[in-house]
Order: structure tokens, then C-alpha cells, then sequence
């Protein structure tokens, strides 16, 4: 079949090797650093100096000097017992989450349009259909 030339095959031999091209033992991994070794009886150590950690605070998070990008106005959690938070009881709806929203900082304009009550009802209720009963003779 055809070949490329010297001079492409050249810069062919630059780009990085894929798994089809290299010899059976090639694995080109998924862009992860690695964490540890594999000795020669195929079991892996870990380098804990490699591994992500993240340190909680000495003092806890009461009165600690960094605070969440929250805003301030947002309703906070109820702590019902030491370390234990539930969600205030308030519920609210669809319509009155995008009102606080506004008021807290929201940018966008939203429109909903004024409906009396029965138009209301109507709007996310199915058709009635009824299968046509045959009539028989007698």
C-alpha cells in the first residue's frame, strides 16, 4: 500500500505515542498523578506525601475566621443537637423561592402572567378521554 514520505514520517514519530501503536506493555493512564508505588509482587504502596488531604480546623468551625461564600441574608441550618443541623420546617413554593431570590440579589426578570383560579386548575390537568362503549343488540 502507500507509505508517507520520509519527511511526514518524521513528524509522525514527534506526536505522543497512542495505545494502538506502542507494544502491549504501553499504558497511557487518564492524566493521573501518581500516588504511590507497585512493588514487584504487583501490591501498591501508597506515598501519603502524593495523596490529597484536607485539614479541618484545630478549634472547630465555631468562631472560625474563614466563612462559606454564602450571603448573609440566606436562612441558616437549625442545630438540633452538638454537630447535628436540620432544615428549618418552612416550606415554600416555586413562585415565592424566585421573590427571595430577587430580593437577595437576584438579576434576572421574571414574568409570570395573572390567571384566575379556574384557568389555574386547568393548566397541568390532562384531557378526560373515554374509550366508546359499544352497543349491543338485545
Amino acid at each position: 500500500m502507500f507509505k508517507p514520505s520520509p519527511a511526514l514520517q518524521g513528524n509522525l514519530r514527534r506526536l505522543p505515542l497512542s495505545t494502538k501503536q506502542a507494544g502491549r506493555e504501553y499504558y497511557k493512564g487518564n492524566r493521573v498523578g501518581s500516588l504511590g508505588t507497585i512493588d514487584r509482587y504487583g501490591h501498591f504502596h501508597p506515598d501519603y506525601s502524593k495523596i490529597r488531604t484536607f485539614v479541618y480546623p484545630l478549634r472547630g468551625i465555631k468562631n472560625f475566621e474563614l466563612t462559606p461564600f454564602v450571603s448573609t441574608r440566606a436562612s441558616k441550618l437549625v442545630e438540633e443537637g452538638e454537630g447535628t443541623f436540620s432544615v428549618p420546617p418552612k416550606r415554600i413554593t416555586g413562585e415565592e423561592y424566585l421573590e427571595m431570590w430577587k430580593t437577595e440579589g437576584g438579576h434576572d426578570i421574571v414574568e409570570t402572567p395573572v390567571q384566575d383560579a379556574a384557568s389555574q386548575e386547568r393548566m397541568n390537568m390532562p384531557e378526560v378521554w373515554e374509550e366508546p362503549v359499544a352497543k349491543t343488540k338485545a
